[in-house]
C-alpha cells in the first residue's frame, strides 16, 4: 500500500466513523416505547391499580422513565427543552402548560377533549346570527371527554390556550398554608382554633412567638412566590389581571386573573366573550401593601410592654427619645431592649424540621399532617390559612397543582402508519388520564388510614373516600380549617398561570421579596423595585412588547446595523491584510496533499463544534426561535428588544464594573507578586509552591469553598474570624453575598486567589530574560529597586503584559463561572453580568433568540480587542529565558 493510499484510507476512516457512531446511537430506542417523566414511575410507592391494569393489558407499549441531561441551578428545566429539540423528549412530562406551549414542547389534547368553537360531534358551533361561537374556552357541549367539566373552572382556564387544551392537572394538587407547632403556640398563649384574621394580627403573633431566650425569631418567612402570592390574593388583587373591553360601551373593565364571573359591575353585561388584554399588576396597591407588610415583619423595631407582655411597635421618634406613650402610660426603654423584626428568612425549605423546636410558624405546602412525617411530630403539626389583609378580607389557601403535558414527539411515534401512531397516542392519553386522576394519592390515603393515621389526614379526602367515621378524630383546629373552606369562609386560589409566570415568579422572588428579607434589606426601596419589575414584565419578561413599538424603531435599527457591519468588515480586512503582508518562504516545504488530508478531521471537528454553532447562533439572533416549534425570521426585532430593555444597560454597567475590579485585582496582583518573589532573599521555591497550589484545585471546589467562607450567618468562616478579631469593636456577622455593597468583590476574590500563583510564575519566567548587565549598570548609576522595575523590568516584559491584558480583558467580559456558583446574578441583579444574562435567557427563560442577540452584541464589541491581540502577537519577539 502506497503512502498516498494510506493517507486516503485514514482520511475516510476519520470522516466516516463519527457518522456511523451517530447513526448507531440515534436508533437505540424502540418506536413503541412510551417515555414518561421520572415521577410517573416513582419507585417509592406502588402504581395505582388502574395504571397497573392498563400496562398489563398493553404489553406492546412498555413504559420507560425519561430523565434527560441534567443542567445545574435554575436551568434544570432546560433538560426537557434539549431533549425535545433533539426529538428525543418524553411522551408525558410535568411542566408549566403555557411555557411548554410557547416553546413548542407540547402536543394539544384536542382529539380527546375537544376545542373551542367545535361541538363534541365535530360540527362547528355557531351563534344565532350564523357566526362561529368562539369564547376562548371549551364548554360542556364542546367537550368530548366526560372528565373535562369535572375540573374546576380556573383549572380548565389554566390549561386552555386559544381554545385548545394542552394539559391536565396531576391529581388534586397540594395546599399551601401556614404550618404551625401546637406546642409553641400553647407556650405563647395562642389558640390555633382562632388563627389571625388580619396581617396586623400576624405581626402580633410573630412578636409574641419571639424567642427571647435565644434572641431569635420563631417564625420563618421564605421569599418564595408561593408564599407571597396567597398573601397578595387576600387583598383582592392579583399579580396578573385581565382587561376586558365592552363591545357595547367601549368601557374597559379590570378583573383578577382567576375571576370567573366576568360581568360588568355597573351594567351587568356579560364580558366573557369580550376582547381581553392580560397585563401584570405587580406594582399595584395590593403588591405595595404586601411588600410593606414583609418589610415590617423583617425590620420594624418593637419592644415588650413590661406591664402586660404585649409587643409595641416603635417609630424613629420613639427610638430617639427612648420613650413611648401607650394608653396614657409612658414606657421608657433602653436601646438593648429594642428588637428589630420578628421573622427570619430561611434559605432551604427543610428548615421545617425545626418546627416545634425553635420554629413556631412556617408557610409551606402539605396535603395532610403526615406530609413531613419523620421530620416533625404529626400530633404537634397544624395548618392555618393565610389571613386577609384586614378582617374584612377573606383568608386563602393556595391549591398548588402540577400539570401533566403530552410531549410533541408523541405524534411521530408508534409505528410507520398513521393508524399505528394513532393507537400509540390513544394509549398515551389513557395513561395520562389514569395517572392524573388522583388514584395514586387516594391509594396512599387508604394505606395511611389502615396504618392508623386517619386523624392526621385531610377531612375532605376522608369524606370523599367514605371514611366519615374518622373525621371526628381529626384535631379540632384542623377540622375547623376545612369546615371554613366548605362554608366559603376561606378561598382556594390557584397559582397564577397567564403569561410567563413560570419565569416571572423567580424574578419577583430575587429582585423584591428576597432583597427585603435579607440582612441588607432595611433601606431597600421596594416600591421602585416593584415599578421596575412591572416595567420588565410588560417589556418581554411576562408579556411581549407590542409589535407596533418594535416597528417604530426598525429604520433606526437598520442604520445602526449597517454601520456596525461596515466596522466589522473593516476589522476583518485589516486582519487579512496583516496576515498576508509577510508571506513565509516555502522553499524546501513539502507541497503534497498529505498534510491537508491529515488536517481534515481536525478542520471538520473545529467547524462542527466551533464555527457551526457560531453561525447557527448568529442566525438564531435574527429568528423567533422556539425549541420545538417554528423559527420564523424576524430581522432585527430581537436586537431592538434588547436595546429597548433597561435591563440590558444594567447588565452592561454591571459587566463593566465586574471587568474593572477583576482586572485591577487579578491582573495587577500577579505582576506585583512576581516582582516580590523574584526579589525574595530566601525560600523562593517554597513561596512559589504555596502560591501555585490553588491552581491544582478544581475551580468548582475553590468557588464552593469560598461560598462556605462567605456564609452570611455567624457560622461563616469569615464572619467567625472577624468576630474573633474585631468583636470588641462591635463587629456583627455580615451577609457578604447578600449585601449589594460587598457582593461584587466577593465574586471576584475566588478567581484572584486561585489564579494569581500561576500567572505570577509566568511573569517570573519573563523577568529572567532581562539581561543582568542592565541591572548592574543601574546599580553603578545608583538606581534603586523601583527605578529598576520602572525602567528595566517593566519595559522588557511589556509585550507579555499586553498579551495577557488583552486576553484577560476578553475572558473577563465573557466570564461568569464564579457568579453562577455564588450568587446566580443576585442579590437582585447586582452581579448579573452579560455572560450570566446570556445563560439565564437561554437555559432558564428558554429565550434563545434574545440570548444569542446578547452574545452577538458582546462578540461585536470584542472584535476590536481580538484584532489588537493578534496585532500584538505579530510584533512580539519570543525568546527563551535563562536561569529560571
Amino acid at each position: 500500500m502506497t503512502k498516498n493510499t494510506t493517507a486516503t484510507t485514514l482520511a475516510i476512516v476519520f470522516l466516516v466513523l463519527p457518522f456511523l457512531y451517530t447513526s448507531a446511537i440515534g436508533n437505540d430506542i424502540e418506536p413503541q416505547v412510551v417515555r414518561v417523566a421520572e415521577r410517573f414511575l416513582n419507585p417509592q410507592y406502588r402504581q395505582p391499580k388502574v395504571v397497573r391494569e392498563l400496562l398489563e393489558n398493553h404489553p406492546e407499549y412498555p413504559v420507560q422513565s425519561w430523565s434527560g441531561i441534567q443542567v445545574e441551578g435554575a436551568g434544570a428545566g432546560a433538560s426537557l427543552a434539549m431533549g425535545m429539540a433533539a426529538n428525543n423528549g418524553p411522551d408525558l412530562f410535568f411542566g408549566e402548560v403555557r411555557h411548554s406551549h410557547s416553546q413548542g414542547l407540547a402536543y394539544p389534547l384536542t382529539e380527546w377533549i375537544g376545542q373551542d368553537g367545535v361541538l363534541a360531534d365535530g360540527t362547528p358551533k355557531k351563534r344565532s346570527d350564523g357566526t362561529r361561537d368562539l369564547n376562548g374556552r371549551i364548554d360542556a357541549d364542546e367537550a368530548k371527554w366526560e372528565g373535562w367539566m369535572k375540573l374546576p373552572a380556573a383549572v380548565r382556564q389554566a390549561v386552555t390556550i386559544d381554545g385548545q387544551p394542552w394539559g391536565l392537572p396531576q391529581g388534586r394538587g397540594t395546599y399551601v398554608g401556614i404550618l404551625y407547632s401546637r406546642s409553641r403556640l400553647a407556650k405563647a398563649g395562642l389558640d390555633p382554633i382562632e388563627p389571625p384574621q388580619s396581617w396586623e394580627e400576624v405581626i402580633r403573633w410573630c412578636r409574641l412567638l419571639y424567642n427571647h431566650d435565644r434572641g431569635t425569631p420563631a417564625v420563618a418567612l421564605p421569599s418564595y412566590s408561593f408564599v407571597a402570592w396567597p398573601f397578595l390574593a387576600t387583598t383582592g388583587e392579583s399579580v396578573i389581571v385581565q382587561e376586558r373591553t365592552s363591545p357595547i360601551t367601549g368601557k374597559v373593565y379590570t378583573f383578577n386573573e382567576q375571576k370567573q364571573n366576568l360581568k360588568a359591575p355597573d351594567t351587568g353585561e356579560d364580558l366573557s366573550g369580550a376582547p381581553v388584554r392580560w397585563r401584570t399588576n405587580v406594582a399595584g396597591e395590593g403588591s405595595i401593601a404586601l411588600t410593606r407588610f414583609y418589610h415590617r415583619l423583617r425590620w420594624a423595631p418593637w419592644i415588650v410592654d413590661p406591664e402586660n407582655g404585649e409587643p409595641i411597635e416603635l417609630n424613629k421618634d420613639d427610638q430617639s427619645r427612648g420613650t413611648i406613650e401607650v394608653n396614657g402610660r409612658t414606657i421608657s426603654f433602653k436601646e438593648d431592649k429594642v428588637i428589630t423584626g420578628s421573622v427570619f428568612s430561611p434559605t432551604d425549605w427543610r428548615v421545617v424540621d425545626r418546627l416545634g423546636r425553635d420554629i413556631a410558624l412556617y408557610p409551606l405546602w402539605g396535603n395532610d399532617l403526615t406530609a413531613f412525617q419523620g421530620r416533625v411530630i404529626p400530633n404537634d403539626l397544624g395548618m392555618m390559612p393565610f389571613p386577609g389583609m384586614t378582617a374584612n378580607h377573606k383568608p386563602t389557601l393556595q391549591n398548588s397543582i402540577v400539570y401533566t403535558v403530552m410531549g410533541k414527539d408523541v405524534v411521530r411515534r408508534g409505528g410507520s402508519t398513521e393508524e399505528s401512531r394513532k393507537r400509540f397516542r390513544n394509549f398515551v392519553w389513557e395513561l395520562l388520564t389514569r395517572t392524573s386522576g388522583g388514584e395514586a394519592r387516594d391509594q396512599q390515603i387508604r394505606r395511611k388510614v389502615a396504618a392508623g393515621q386517619a386523624r392526621f389526614l385531610n377531612p375532605h379526602d376522608l369524606r370523599r373516600l367514605g371514611f366519615d367515621d374518622y373525621v371526628r378524630e381529626c384535631p379540632p383546629d384542623y377540622r375547623r380549617l376545612w369546615e371554613r373552606i366548605d362554608g366559603g369562609e376561606i378561598d382556594l386560589v390557584l397559582e397564577p398561570f397567564m403569561g410567563r409566570w413560570y419565569l416571572f415568579r423567580g424574578f419577583w422572588e430575587r429582585e423584591v421579596l428576597e432583597l427585603i428579607l435579607r440582612s441588607a434589606g432595611k433601606d431597600f426601596d421596594y416600591e421602585t423595585a416593584l415599578r421596575n419589575l412591572q416595567r420588565d414584565a410588560e417589556s418581554g419578561l411576562m408579556f411581549d412588547r407590542p409589535q407596533e413599538e418594535i416597528d417604530k424603531y426598525r429604520p433606526m435599527a437598520r442604520v445602526v446595523a449597517s454601520v456596525l457591519a461596515v466596522l466589522v468588515a473593516v476589522c476583518l480586512v485589516l486582519f487579512a491584510r496583516n496576515m498576508l503582508r509577510k508571506r513565509p518562504s516555502v522553499v524546501g516545504v513539502y507541497g503534497g496533499y498529505l498534510p491537508w488530508v491529515l488536517l481534515t478531521p481536525a478542520v471538520i471537528l473545529i467547524g462542527t463544534w466551533s464555527y457551526y454553532p457560531l453561525l447557527r447562533g448568529t442566525l438564531m439572533a435574527f429568528q423567533n426561535y422556539q425549541v420545538g416549534g417554528a423559527a420564523p425570521f424576524v430581522g432585527l426585532d430581537n436586537f431592538i428588544r434588547v436595546f429597548l430593555d433597561p435591563n440590558f444597560y444594567h447588565y452592561l454597567t454591571t459587566t463593566l464594573k465586574f471587568v474593572f475590579w477583576s482586572m485591577l485585582l487579578s491582573f495587577l496582583t500577579p505582576i506585583i507578586l512576581a516582582f516580590m518573589l523574584t526579589e525574595a532573599p530566601w525560600a523562593k521555591m517554597f513561596l512559589r509552591t504555596i502560591f501555585f497550589l490553588p491552581q491544582i484545585t478544581s475551580g468548582l471546589v475553590v468557588t464552593l469553598m469560598w461560598k462556605e467562607m462567605f456564609e452570611g450567618t455567624a457560622d461563616g468562616t469569615i464572619n467567625r474570624v472577624f468576630t474573633t478579631l474585631f468583636g470588641w469593636l462591635g463587629f456583627q456577622p455580615m451577609d457578604w453575598l447578600g449585601n449589594p455593597a460587598t457582593v461584587m468583590i466577593c465574586v471576584i476574590l475566588p478567581g484572584v486567589w486561585a489564579g494569581t500563583g500561576i500567572t505570577s510564575m509566568i511573569y517570573q519566567a519573563a523577568l529572567k530574560s532581562v539581561p543582568d548587565d542592565l541591572y548592574e549598570a543601574a546599580d553603578i548609576d545608583g538606581g534603586g529597586m523601583l527605578m529598576k522595575i520602572r525602567h528595566i523590568a517593566l519595559p522588557t516584559i511589556m509585550p507579555l503584559v499586553l498579551i495577557n491584558l488583552v486576553g484577560a480583558f476578553i475572558a473577563t467580559f465573557q466570564g461568569m463561572a464564579s457568579i453562577f456558583l455564588l450568587t446566580f446574578g443576585g442579590p437582585g441583579k447586582e452581579t448579573m453580568v452579560i455572560g450570566m444574562a446570556i445563560w439565564q435567557e437561554a437555559y432558564v427563560n428558554l429565550r434563545f433568540s434574545i440570548a444569542t442577540s446578547y452574545a452577538c452584541i458582546l462578540g461585536t464589541a470584542l472584535i476590536a480587542f481580538t484584532y489588537l491581540q493578534l496585532s500584538i502577537l505579530n510584533r512580539v519577539d519570543f525568546r527563551r529565558a535563562e536561569g529560571v
